[in-house]
């Protein structure tokens, strides 16, 4: 059984899948801007908006964190 989408899914989706072909495959930063990117159109696509995004540093990177919601 699928469970129904909930927000914090968004956000594990994207980390494992850069995770694992950074792990797998070696794949550098250059993917999790692709994947993030590519994830971003396709949410926008099916009526999810950015709602908040806050920032900060990490380990000497930036990282964005964005909060969405399907719009009705």
């Amino acid at each position: 059984m699928i469970r129904t989408f909930v927000q914090k899914d968004l956000k594990y989706v994207i980390e494992a899948h850069i995770r694992i072909y950074r792990n797998e495959y070696n794949y550098d930063h250059s993917f999790a801007e692709f994947i993030t990117h590519g994830a971003r159109r396709l949410y926008q696509s099916v009526g999810f908006e950015v709602k908040e995004v806050r920032k900060q540093m990490l380990s000497g990177q930036e990282l964005t964190e964005e909060q969405w919601e399907l719009v009705l």
